[in-house]
C-alpha cells in the first residue's frame, strides 16, 4: 500500500475559504508524512460551477417529487447567477491552484479502479460545507462513495444547517453510518449526525487553523495598500446599522477601509474606501497588514484570528438559511463569545489576550492533527 492521500474536494470555487481550507488539509497530511492530491471527476468543472450531467439528472428528479422545493431552488439559481466573477479575480484563483495543488482527475470507472488499488492509502472528505443537508443532491463524492468503507475519513465537514429534512435523512444515514472515522467541523453536526445515525462525531479544527500565520506566510502576495486599514470583508450585504457603526469606528480611529466582498454605499470618504480584487494570497496580504478585520465570513473570521488581529464577526445576512453554528462553535471554544455580534454594533479597539487564545487553538489543533493521523494509519 503506498502512502499517498486522495483529498476529494473542489478547488473551482472562487472563495478565499474554500480554496484555502482545501490547501491546508493537503499541507497537513503532507506534514504528517504522506504525500497528498486533489481527486476529482473529470469533465464537470466551469470557473465556479458543478455541473456533471448525473447530478443535473438526480436534482431534477427530486424536484419533481418534491415541488414544493421548487421556489427555493429557483431563487439560489438566481442568487448564484447573479454573482458576476471580475476576470481578474477568476485568474488569480486559478493561477493559485495551478501554482499549489497537485490535482488528479478521473473519470467515474477509473475512480472505483484507483480507489481500490493500491495508488492510495486513504481518501478525506472535507472541509467545509460538503455535506449540506438541504442540498437536492447529496454528492456521492462527498462521502467516498467509490472507496472502499476502510479507506474512508471525513475531515471537518459541514452540515451547513440546523436541519435535516425528510427528503435527505435516509440517504444521508446511510452515506454517515458508512465513513468508519468521523468528525464535523461544527456543534451543531455533531447533534445532527448523532440524532440521525447514533454515533458520536468528532468536533475537529477547520483545516485552516491547523496551519500557523507563518505558513500562510509563505503563500501571501503583497499588494501595495493603505497604511492604515481596516478590513472589511462581507459575503452578504450587511445591515445599515453595520455600515453605520463601521464608519463611525474608522472615523474615530482616523482609518482608511479596505472592502472585500458586498459593502457599498458607506457614508465617509470616498478618497479612504478602497475596493479590491483579490485571490488568496492577496487575501491573506490584506487580513495581515489589517489593523482589525470586520466580517460576515467563517474563514475571514478563522484568518483574523490565526493572525492575531483584533476582530469583530458580524451575523451575517442569509438569504435563506442561519448557519451562525459555524462562527459560534470555534468561538465557544476558544473564549471569544463577545467577539460575534447580532445588534447594537458598536466596534471598538478592545484588546483580546490572544496568548490565552493561541494555547486554546495549540489544544484544539493537537486533538485535530491526532485524529487525522490515527485515521489514516489505522
Amino acid at each position: 500500500m503506498g502512502n499517498k492521500v486522495g483529498i476529494v474536494n473542489r478547488t473551482n470555487l472562487k472563495n478565499f475559504g474554500s480554496v484555502l481550507q482545501v490547501y491546508a488539509l493537503c499541507a497537513v497530511v503532507r506534514k504528517l508524512g504522506y504525500t497528498s492530491e486533489v481527486v476529482w471527476q473529470k469533465g464537470n468543472m466551469s470557473k465556479n460551477f458543478d455541473i456533471r450531467p448525473n447530478k443535473i439528472i438526480k436534482t431534477a428528479l427530486k424536484l419533481f417529487m418534491h415541488p414544493s422545493l421548487l421556489w427555493s431552488t429557483i431563487k439560489t439559481i438566481k442568487e448564484v447567477k447573479s454573482q458576476v466573477i471580475d476576470e481578474r479575480k477568476v485568474k488569480m484563483f486559478d493561477d493559485f491552484v495551478s501554482d499549489h495543488f497537485d490535482q488528479a482527475f478521473y473519470n467515474p470507472d477509473e475512480l472505483v479502479e484507483i480507489a481500490t488499488s493500491d495508488k492510495y492509502c486513504k481518501f478525506i472528505c472535507g472541509s467545509d460545507q460538503v455535506w449540506c443537508t438541504t442540498t437536492l443532491y447529496p454528492d456521492p463524492m462527498m462521502y467516498l462513495r467509490f472507496v472502499p468503507k476502510e479507506k474512508r475519513i471525513s475531515y471537518a465537514p459541514s452540515l451547513g444547517r440546523n436541519y435535516i429534512p425528510n427528503y435527505n435523512r435516509k440517504i444521508l444515514k446511510k452515506y454517515i453510518t458508512d465513513i468508519p472515522c468521523l468528525s464535523v467541523r461544527e456543534d451543531e453536526g455533531h447533534r445532527l449526525i448523532k440524532e440521525l445515525t447514533g454515533r458520536e462525531a468528532l468536533v475537529v479544527a477547520d483545516p485552516t487553523l491547523l496551519l500557523k500565520s507563518t505558513d500562510w506566510n509563505m503563500l501571501k502576495i503583497e499588494i501595495e495598500t493603505p497604511k492604515n486599514y481596516v478590513l472589511c470583508y462581507f459575503l452578504d450585504a450587511p445591515s445599515d446599522n453595520v455600515k453605520k457603526a463601521i464608519c463611525k469606528y474608522v472615523r474615530e480611529s482616523n482609518q482608511d477601509i479596505v472592502i472585500l466582498g458586498k459593502l457599498e454605499n458607506l457614508e465617509y470618504s470616498k478618497a479612504r474606501i478602497h475596493n479590491f480584487i483579490a485571490g488568496p494570497g492577496e487575501f491573506l496580504s490584506l487580513i495581515d497588514k489589517a489593523n482589525m478585520v470586520i466580517t460576515d465570513s467563517y474563514h475571514g473570521m478563522l484568518f483574523a484570528i490565526n493572525y492575531h488581529k483584533k476582530f469583530w464577526s458580524v451575523e451575517r445576512a442569509y438569504s435563506q438559511f442561519d448557519q451562525s453554528s459555524r462562527q459560534l462553535t470555534v468561538l465557544s471554544r476558544l473564549g471569544l463569545e463577545e467577539r460575534y455580534v447580532k445588534a447594537d454594533f458598536n466596534f471598538t479597539d478592545s484588546d483580546i489576550d490572544y496568548v490565552s487564545v493561541q494555547a486554546k487553538i495549540d489544544e484544539f489543533v493537537l486533538l485535530s492533527k491526532n485524529y487525522l493521523k490515527k485515521s489514516i494509519e489505522q
